[in-house]
């Protein structure tokens, strides 16, 4: 028996659906980035695994034209042709014959047509596949370009970090000399330069595998790929305007696929026990004979025949066992991608809203950071305070700083996740 794919029993989100208006069709404008969009774009037109996705879609569309021809008459041309010498060593014809035979295979209990809707699904599976695989590329240029303007603006907060400290250290090489500080403080001060400074190392690095990351996505060379602008204050995440979970069903292109990876599944199983039954075969033919001395003779000759299959030594067993195991791997791999899908929609809504708890709290920390490590400074250089609760002060207000950086960044991520999660936006799937 054929097993049947399981539905969504959830009726709505864990936490409900976020208040957003935005439609997922606009989503890459609603970041405010133009270059962000443009990205994109470029990729949708350049990048490699969607070309491999479409070619894919073009074997599957042969397979299923060869499907089709299947159940259409076969007709085959043949011809013979004799020659004799003669003395004068001419050669004469002596007989020429051209046959024509035509012979149709009649789907008697439905095999063909079984094949070719396995054909029809596995062509529409392709598609649907495509369709995923450009769903995460352009998840993925969003991801990276957002990722790259969150190293960029962390490298700009480290490069005023660094001229503080730098300041911070010739203050205290003065110090130094007037024998107000001493070589510890200095030598503490020079410690946390150099390791501004090393930090800053680590994320150019990142910053640039990032960039030419996005140059494979986007199809390009990386040493002729131009780094994006990247602004991160000028980004911000859309309030997208969610489904519900059985919604999942007909958005996800990657659910869609797995779909029909059922139906071709099905057919697969439905031809196989076809294979079981009698088959009916109607054949004609024609033979146009001529000699080298006599008349033009057309012969033409028809007939039918019932093929049954009697010893098979379980070759038909198997290949049904073999479709129908395949059948039900094809609705466990539906089972999963479902699952999956529902626990990416879960995982979206949550780092939506909590991402964005977590930049308001850091925003409200920052301000008393930079107030702190302000005072620290002024009590340090009025000899109120050591330098080391400087050092703390300062220490605190640049990651601080730093991880509201890396939360803007996530809400973003978080916001391009949800994106993925309910399917992007509708599906242009059509004929290649």
């Amino acid at each position: 028996h054929l097993q049947v794919a399981p539905g969504v029993l959830a009726a709505e989100w864990r936490d409900g659906p976020a208040s957003g208006t935005v439609p997922l069709d606009a989503a890459w404008t609603a970041f405010g980035s133009p270059e962000l969009a443009a990205l994109v774009a470029r990729a949708m037109q350049a990048n490699a695994d969607i070309a491999v996705a479409s070619a894919r879609v073009i074997q599957a569309r042969g397979q299923l034209g060869a499907a089709r021809a299947a159940s259409l008459p076969n007709l085959a041309l043949s011809g013979t042709a004799g020659a004799a010498r003669g003395g004068d060593r001419q050669f004469n014809l002596a007989n020429q014959s051209v046959g024509l035979d035509i012979a149709y295979d009649v789907d008697l209990f439905g095999g063909l047509r079984a094949g070719q809707r396995a054909a029809r699904a596995r062509f529409e599976a392709s598609r649907f596949e495509r369709d995923a695989v450009a769903l995460a590329i352009e998840t993925d240029v969003a991801r990276g370009y957002v990722r790259y303007a969150g190293i960029k603006a962390r490298i700009g907060l480290l490069g005023r970090a660094l001229e503080n400290a730098r300041e911070l250290d010739r203050i205290i090489g003065v110090r130094v000399r007037e024998g107000v500080a001493t070589k510890v403080d200095a030598g503490l001060q020079m410690i946390e330069v150099r390791r501004i400074e090393a930090e800053t190392s680590r994320l150019v690095e990142a910053r640039n595998r990032t960039r030419n990351a996005l140059a494979i996505l986007v199809g390009e060379e990386a040493p002729q790929f131009d780094a994006p602008t990247a602004d991160l204050d000028t980004l911000s995440p859309p309030a997208f305007r969610t489904r519900q979970p059985g919604e999942l069903l007909t958005r996800r292109p990657d659910i869609r696929a797995s779909e029909a990876q059922i139906a071709a599944a099905n057919g697969n199983v439905e031809r196989a026990r076809a294979a079981f039954l009698p088959g009916l075969r109607l054949s004609a033919g024609s033979l146009l004979d001529a000699g080298a001395a006599g008349p033009l003779m057309l012969g033409l000759s028809a007939g039918a025949s019932l093929l049954a299959p009697i010893f098979d030594g379980g070759r038909l067993k198997g290949n049904l066992m073999s479709a129908g195991g395949a059948q039900g791997e094809a609705v466990e791999r539906y089972r999963k991608a479902l699952l999956v899908a529902l626990g990416e929609g879960e995982d979206a809504l949550n780092a939506v809203e909590q991402s964005r708890q977590r930049s308001a709290l850091l925003a409200e920390t920052l301000t008393v950071a930079r107030a702190t490590a302000r005072l620290a400074r002024r009590q340090y250089v009025e000899g109120a305070a050591d330098l080391q609760t400087l050092l703390d002060a300062e220490r605190s207000a640049l990651d601080v700083e730093d991880a509201l950086a890396v939360a803007t960044q996530e809400r973003l991520e978080a916001a391009i996740d949800l994106y993925r999660a309910l399917g992007g936006k509708p599906a242009q799937t059509g004929e290649m």
